[in-house]
């Protein structure tokens, strides 16, 4: 696996976890995406298995070389599995002839925490923890997390349960309080920039990534290999401006926009997407600053794009999903754009 940028204080608090006499089997990892959430839990599964555990003891890094580590790093072990939207442990009730697969659900539906406890109470394939990854956990819908509340309570001890999200708020209270809860906040810029350099990034681009990425490595991995995805960016924060001031009628033309390019091409819309997050991001932070800002308007425009990149993942109608996100953004009144140097990638 690629070295984890940053979170030395969450590295260092899942090592404990995972060397404690009784593992922590409910994780919740809450932070914006990009910001390395998966990963960490990955980290956390193979300090669990790592086979340089010898005799169960202590271990202070997993060795990355044994059958378990290069597994998890692979993605491919048996034991270590994803949850999201879609059928992936699809578990009809008995006699439920009529159940139809779900692949393109927007939700995490009841049938698959059915399949998840069906699972749980076998013993694993191979490893010494199974790793289940409920990624993005925000999406389980109220029945399907009542039905696993029994299980994050009392969960098999083979069994390590990780919830992943970047709305932990929207989650249910009772599945919260039985989880672990840690926040994977956003990277200092410098630590991403000697990260991209280490990893031979040449020191001038790391450093334009660095300040690019807004503290999430996983975005910044990507401008590293596509400098293009930066070139584009003072142009699209301008068109946000634009915007977030514009009226309604003009939204729903630029929502007519998006979901055509989308359709077309999803990257660029969403490197879009990526900007009005880091553009409603700075509104926030100067709203801080200033009496009387609309704050909440903000935090729920960040939440809308939350909400519409999941339904774009679950393959929803683009253009309905666009306007509901358009329609949740409060209405600025901006002064004069403060001039941004275009990326020289652009």
């Amino acid at each position: 696996m690629d070295e984890i940028i940053g979170h030395a204080d969450v590295l260092r608090e899942l090592r404990g976890l995972a060397n404690a006499p009784d593992p922590v089997h409910a994780l919740l990892l809450a932070g914006p995406g990009g910001t390395g959430r998966t990963l960490l839990a990955l980290q956390y599964a193979r300090l669990l298995n790592c086979e340089g555990r010898s005799g169960g003891g202590a271990i202070e890094e997993p060795c990355g070389q044994c059958r378990s580590c290069r597994l998890i790093g692979e993605g491919a072990h048996p034991d270590v599995i994803t949850l999201g939207p879609g059928d992936t442990l699809c578990k009809p009730r008995p006699n439920e002839s009529g159940h139809e697969r779900h692949p393109q659900s927007r939700d995490i539906r009841i049938c698959q925490v059915r399949g998840l406890i069906e699972l749980v109470a076998r013993y694993p394939f191979e490893a010494r923890y199974r790793m289940i990854i409920i990624d993005p956990a925000d999406r389980l819908g109220r029945e399907a997390a009542n039905t696993l509340l029994k299980t994050l309570e009392e969960p098999p001890g083979h069994t390590v349960i990780a919830l992943v999200t970047e709305a932990p708020d929207s989650l249910i209270e009772t599945i919260v309080s039985r989880c672990r809860r840690i926040d994977v906040r956003p990277v200092p810029r410098t630590e991403i920039e000697a990260a991209l350099v280490r990893r031979g990034i040449e020191p001038g681009l790391a450093s334009e990534v660095a300040r690019e990425c807004h503290g999430r490595p996983g975005r910044a991995l990507d401008y590293a290999r596509s400098p293009d995805l930066m070139g584009d960016r003072a142009r699209l924060l301008e068109r946000c401006r634009k915007i977030a001031a514009a009226k309604t009628s003009e939204r729903f033309t630029y929502a007519g926009e998006l979901a055509e390019r989308f359709r077309r091409d999803r990257v660029p819309v969403q490197a879009e997407l990526n900007a009005w997050e880091a553009f409603w991001e700075e509104q926030l932070q100067q709203a801080a600053r200033r009496e009387e800002a609309d704050i909440a308007g903000i935090v729920e425009a960040l939440r809308a794009i939350v909400l519409v990149r999941a339904d774009l993942m679950a393959q929803v109608m683009a253009r309905p999903a666009f306007e509901l996100m358009l329609l949740s953004f409060p209405t600025l009144t901006l002064g004069e754009p403060v001039e941004e140097e275009l990326a020289t990638h652009a």
